[in-house]
């Protein structure tokens, strides 16, 4: 009788062993597409942010004519003008601020941080941006302040003649 239940007992031990592997083996699968799942859903709130940024400005004629004066000559709006576009692009600024520390830690997709980089880059010569940087950078943390400041320091130039008739207004 002694027999017979070490052998049970030694196959229960085995059978819990490959019950626990096949757990871990669940486990991680799980895992990975959680992972997958908080990656979409992290791009998916980063993209909807500056597509509601976007939305918001070129769907106001008046925020859109204010954010072009403003890129061009900033000094040419009046103070409470120039404090809503500054406060236009702050808000911007965070989006990508926040974009920059979830590629960081993983949680984003460096694409996505690209195609971001890609907008600063389209603005990075423009007065405003320029002003709106020296006078709000102190804000952001010193890593992002680094990054947003080797972008306006590059030779790298996109504007994809969006902004075309603001170089032609400044050299005018």
């Amino acid at each position: 009788m002694k027999y017979k239940l070490k052998n049970i007992a030694l196959v229960a031990e085995i059978f819990g062993g490959v019950a626990i592997f096949i757990s871990l083996i669940f486990v991680g699968f799980q895992f990975k597409e959680n992972t997958k799942a908080t990656r979409s859903s992290t791009a998916t709130a980063t993209i909807s942010a500056m597509a509601s940024w976007y939305a918001d400005i070129g769907n106001n004629q008046q925020s859109s004519e204010l954010f072009y004066k403003f890129l061009a000559t900033p000094d040419s709006i009046p103070k409470k003008q120039r404090i809503q576009a500054i406060y236009n692009l702050h808000s911007m600024f965070l989006i990508f601020q926040n974009s920059y520390f979830l590629v960081k830690e993983g949680t984003l997709d460096a694409s996505i941080q690209e195609s971001l980089t890609v907008v600063i880059t389209g603005v990075k010569n423009q007065p405003g941006m320029l002003y709106y940087w020296q006078t709000r950078k102190s804000i952001f943390f010193e890593e992002f302040r680094s990054y947003v400041d080797e972008i306006l320091q590059s030779s790298d130039h996109v504007s994809e003649g969006i902004y075309e008739a603001i170089e032609e207004k400044k050299t005018e």
